[in-house]
């Protein structure tokens, strides 16, 4: 090889070997500068999501607003609702033959005497009860589908429509609806309830248990199997109630078979705390002592009925529940002697003793008091809801919520987001109880229910579009108010002052101080822009994102990287 060609070889070696070392060191700067800016980007995105997650549940989400746009409170927060109640029906027991008070007599004009009822006594000496509770028409049926529907024209039929009981305002708000029904178990008020037992033959001597379970969405099924044995096994055991030669004791064994059914449900829900239900009792042997063996028996029935009662009532004070007393009609005699009475007959029907029923209510937060104006039966219903401050009410119902509660909720709606303050009016003059002070339009409330409130007088005052403005100009805001005096639950709308404008509700005016009632935080409105589950989804994905850079940093760099 000449020494020409050996210098062009050596030359194009050496330049092929610098291009490869120069390729080689650029390659490992883009690489290190590459790695860099994905592990600076990781760390940003992981530092984003652990912030965003930390902040929004707290910063964004009111801790107040238990859903919708619906403000709720409680002044009273130390005196807790129930989870649940028993609503007992006794089939024909008339007032007339408990309440002091009440003077009643047969159709011959003798004077009718009170049952000696210790238990019941008690129970009305520590709760609310009702005077005289009229029903519409004193037959079974009826009476069920009137304290149900909270309708004074209520029949089954109107029963079995949607929304039309309590039950279904109930389930609506999570409760389990239970049944242990002797009378009043017509089919469209058996499908009511989640479980029920009733009597298919309602007869003491040819008894037919009968246990039926319907499907409903959010029911609870473990808890309903659980019921539905237990009812089984009662269904088994019924005979043996009544197998007495005594035919008082027979007829009280029937009584007592449902109150000790309805006590075996509350064992059983004594295990699921915090599970809201209601338990519909219904007992028929005073109506059929009172058709068929007069008003002696009649007096005995209602006095075996009260002993059996007490186990009952005590498991429901233990365990903080709430005990409604009534009935579906009355009782009416001819004469003392006779060996039968009736109530749905033309001459018994209009009798005071066939029409008037007895209403007890005991429980936490029930004011104990005997209120004496007439009501009617189809007030049951919707007072039943206001002692767990729902403020719905049936489909149907015409009945008015009862001074039951000791301290009363108000419920204030509007169409749109409003500001409201309220205030109680006393001799020494107005001191704010509530105050919605500082919410806008985005994130303020069209509902609210101010719970625990003393009973008396109230003002209250909120911000309404002024109706003096012109049309296509501005509305102006003008600050409206209402006084009302307050003894049972209360709805005031709001619907006639409603704000018809774009721009925020001005804050109210007049240096009024702040309820402490603990208003949540969403005052930018934030969540008006995003609906909370995808708002809430765009939170998973975020962590999602954050955790999966966190196991790549890990398996590629380790820990002491980040």
């Amino acid at each position: 090889m000449s020494k020409k060609t050996h210098n062009q070889a050596h030359k194009q070696t050496y330049k092929q070997t610098r291009n490869q070392a120069h390729k080689q060191t650029c390659n490992q700067a883009h690489k290190q500068t590459y790695m860099f800016k994905r592990t600076t980007l990781l760390k940003l995105l992981l530092l984003s999501a652990l912030l965003f997650a930390l902040l929004s549940p707290i910063g964004f989400v009111s801790a107040a607003e238990p859903g919708g746009s619906t403000f709720y409170t409680n002044l009273n927060e130390h005196n807790s609702t129930p989870d649940g109640a028993v609503f007992f029906i006794v089939d024909g027991l008339g007032s007339y033959y408990l309440f002091p008070e009440l003077k009643g007599e047969t159709l011959s004009g003798e004077s009718i005497q009170k049952a000696a009822v210790p238990v019941l006594t008690n129970i009305w000496n520590s709760g609310f009860r009702i005077s005289e509770m009229k029903v519409p028409v004193p037959v079974t049926e009826k009476g069920h589908s009137v304290l149900v529907t909270g309708n004074p024209s209520a029949d089954s039929e109107m029963v079995g429509y949607t929304d039309s009981s309590f039950m279904d305002i109930l389930r609506e708000e999570g409760f389990l609806c239970i049944g242990v029904m002797q009378r009043g178990d017509f089919e469209s008020m058996r499908g009511k309830f989640d479980v029920i037992i009733y009597d298919k033959t309602n007869s003491v001597n040819n008894m037919d248990f009968t246990v039926q379970t319907n499907s409903f969405e959010d029911s609870n099924p473990k808890i309903v199997s659980e019921i539905a044995s237990v009812f089984n096994s009662q269904k088994n055991r019924a005979s043996s109630y009544m197998d007495s030669k005594d035919t008082s004791e027979k007829y009280a064994g029937y009584n007592r078979w449902g109150i000790d059914t309805a006590y075996e449900v509350l064992t059983v829900m004594e295990k699921y705390p915090g599970q809201k239900f209601i338990v519909v009792v219904n007992v028929g042997a005073v109506d059929s002592t009172g058709h068929y063996r007069g008003y002696y028996a009649y007096l005995d029935a209602v006095e075996r009925l009260d002993k059996d009662l007490g186990k009952l009532f005590e498991k429901c004070r233990r365990n903080n529940l709430f005990f409604i007393f009534t009935a579906d009609h009355g009782m009416s005699f001819e004469e003392q002697n006779k060996k039968s009475g009736g109530h749905s007959s033309t001459k018994y029907a209009k009798t005071k003793e066939a029409l008037y029923i007895p209403f007890i209510v005991y429980g936490n937060s029930i004011q104990k008091n005997i209120y004496y104006s007439e009501t009617g039966q189809e007030d049951a219903a919707p007072t039943l809801l206001s002692l767990f401050n729902i403020a719905a009410h049936p489909r149907f119902s015409k009945g008015n919520v009862l001074p039951a509660k000791e301290k009363p909720t108000l419920y204030v709606e509007a169409p749109e987001s409003v500001q409201i303050q309220l205030y109680q009016v006393t001799g020494g003059g107005e001191q704010i109880v509530f105050n919605s002070l500082g919410f806008d339009r985005s994130s303020g409330y069209s509902s609210y229910s101010v719970a625990g409130l003393e009973q008396g007088n109230y003002l209250l005052k909120w911000n309404a579009a002024d109706s003096s403005s012109g049309s296509g100009s501005k509305i102006k805001y003008s600050q409206e108010e209402a006084g009302f005096y307050l003894t049972a639950d209360m709805t005031i709308d709001l619907s006639d002052y409603s704000a018809k404008s774009s721009d925020f509700l001005p804050s109210m005016t007049g240096g009024f101080g702040t309820s402490g009632t603990g208003f949540g935080s969403d005052s930018g409105g934030i969540l008006s822009k995003f609906t909370k589950p995808v708002y809430f989804l765009l939170i998973a994905i975020i962590n999602i994102i954050g955790a999966a850079g966190i196991y790549y940093l890990y398996k590629k760099e380790g820990f002491s990287k980040l």
